[in-house]
């Protein structure tokens, strides 16, 4: 059953059931203090919140269809009116603060405006924590705290135009620093406020280092899956490889003891120099229990790779692979039987070299992507691209992620589901490469395709925070000690960098 919470962003002004019968009114003053007394009264029923300003323009099935089960938190509105936005990103990494304004995006900056939330989460949270603050702080920490614990959390743009409300003071911005971040972050925060917004929020600054950090432990609900019909997931697997003749053959072999096997597995093969050929002789003089695909070329590269083996794919499931793994027997019967209780189209599963120990243990949404351990449903694959101007380089896998986000789309972290990564010391793509800054004097700083990755995929703010925290920690490894020298050699690297990343 769903509870529907109405509100004027100051207090409740309506509550009803599913049947539109009118309930009582909490008593409480707090609006925050109403929300979780409503949620304490029926712990078992979702509450869906909505402001009396949008209740017309609200569809409560967008958020209805997006709320899969009780492990997920979605709210509506305008991410440019967020008391949080886009200030945030001066001191949070990560793809959860770009949000796209298109289609459904995972974060934990939630909305006052209109959302859904079981109340077994909400009951979870103390309302003394959150004293004078208002509905939308609340709901932004109970996801923040909540999404590394595996709450599944995504904002959904409202189409709709609606007045812009008044910009919170910056007093809110920085307690939820100081309570959801080291406090450290707030003197960051601070500065790059300064230096590149030119406030000066020293009263708010230092009224915020008076609260305590706040910490949660989230008991949430296990995912039910739906069926055990592993047939029905019927599945490929992509594998780029260059120079791992055995250790690509350890890789079919591990995939024909399968219990859920792969109906093909496409292999791209490189080798750079026009005379060589193919040292895969075993794929066609042994019988495999799958079809295999082999197509050898002299162009290297994984992005590169990695784009013609996907459209080569016809299945509805396709698993980005390594040719340097090792995994049990049943790994994939794991993996689609995780993908059935997540009810998603991309997931990720661990994927450690030897010794590593595994720190999670719930799925989550993950704030990266594998490209050698993931399995992608074919509609994401067909609006998704390996970026070319990565080749050769690094965060190609974090660009295809955030791609998949953009495109509506969410990554799905499986900790319990272990792939071993050998991180083979022979062939692969990490070979050395000629790049237009190779042979200078100074170097980019940072490569110009991490750069690039960046002004892609981060805002502004985000750019920024990243620049001060590279500043300040590439002094440490390099040998010039005068700190305004190395500023200026720093600005110099940094515009090489933009320039390059320009041109990729």
């Amino acid at each position: 059953m769903i509870i529907y919470f109405y509100h004027n962003k100051k207090k409740a002004t309506r509550l009803l059931n599913d049947n539109n019968q009118q309930l009582p009114l909490p008593s409480d003053a707090n609006i925050i203090q109403q929300f979780i007394y409503v949620a304490s009264q029926f712990p078992n029923e979702s509450i869906l919140w909505i402001e009396e300003s949008v209740a017309d323009l609200v569809n409560k099935e967008d958020l209805l269809i997006h709320y899969k089960t009780s492990r997920y938190m979605v709210s509506i509105g305008n991410m440019n009116h967020h008391f949080l936005y886009p200030e945030i990103g001066y001191v949070t990494d990560g793809p959860f603060v770009s949000v796209s304004q298109q289609f459904k995006y995972p974060t934990w900056l939630m909305q006052e405006k209109a959302g859904i939330v079981a109340a077994s989460v909400i009951n979870q949270f103390n309302g003394n924590n959150y004293k004078h603050k208002s509905l939308e702080y609340f709901l932004t920490s109970v996801a923040r705290l909540g999404q590394p614990q595996g709450l599944f959390c995504y904002h959904i743009p409202l189409s709709s135009q609606i007045v812009k409300d008044l910009h919170e003071s910056h007093l809110a911005l920085f307690q939820f620093v100081v309570q959801h971040y080291k406090r450290v972050w707030s003197f960051v925060l601070f500065f790059l406020l300064n230096r590149y917004e030119n406030v000066f929020s020293f009263s708010a600054f230092a009224k915020a280092q008076f609260i305590t950090k706040l910490n949660t432990h989230l008991e949430l609900a296990h995912t039910k899956k739906l069926l055990k019909n592993y047939s029905e997931f019927s599945y490929e697997v992509i594998i780029p490889t260059m120079g791992r003749r055995d250790y690509l053959k350890d890789v079919l072999l591990d995939f024909s003891k399968q219990t859920h096997l792969p109906k093909r597995i496409i292999i791209v093969e490189q080798n750079p120099d026009v005379t060589a050929v193919s040292q895969l002789d075993y794929i066609s003089e042994e019988k495999w229990p799958f079809e295999i695909d082999h197509t050898f070329i002299h162009q290297t590269g994984a992005c590169n790779a990695r784009n013609l083996a996907i459209s080569k794919t016809t299945e509805d499931w396709v698993m980005l692979f390594d040719d340097d793994n090792r995994f049990e027997k049943d790994t994939f019967e794991s993996i689609f039987d995780q993908i059935n209780k997540l009810k998603c189209e991309v997931l990720t599963t661990s994927y450690l070299q030897e010794n590593e120990v595994e720190k999670y243990t719930t799925p989550m949404q993950w704030s990266t992507f594998g490209s050698g351990c993931s399995m992608i449903h074919r509609e994401v694959l067909e609006k998704c691209k390996f970026d070319m101007a990565l080749e050769h380089g690094y965060g190609e896998d974090v660009d295809y992620g955030m791609q998949i986000r953009n495109a509506g789309y969410d990554v799905f972290y499986a900790p319990e589901i272990e792939i071993l990564h050998l991180k083979a010391p022979v062939g692969g793509f990490r070979k050395k490469v000629e790049f237009p800054w190779t042979d200078q004097g100074l170097q980019p700083k940072p490569s110009p395709q991490i750069m690039y990755h960046r002004k892609k995929n981060t805002t502004k703010e985000q750019l920024i925070g990243f620049k001060w925290l590279l500043f300040v920690n590439y002094y440490k490894r390099q040998t010039l000690r005068n700190p305004f020298a190395y500023y200026k050699r720093f600005k110099k690297m940094w515009s090489l960098s933009l320039n390059y990343s320009n041109n990729l």
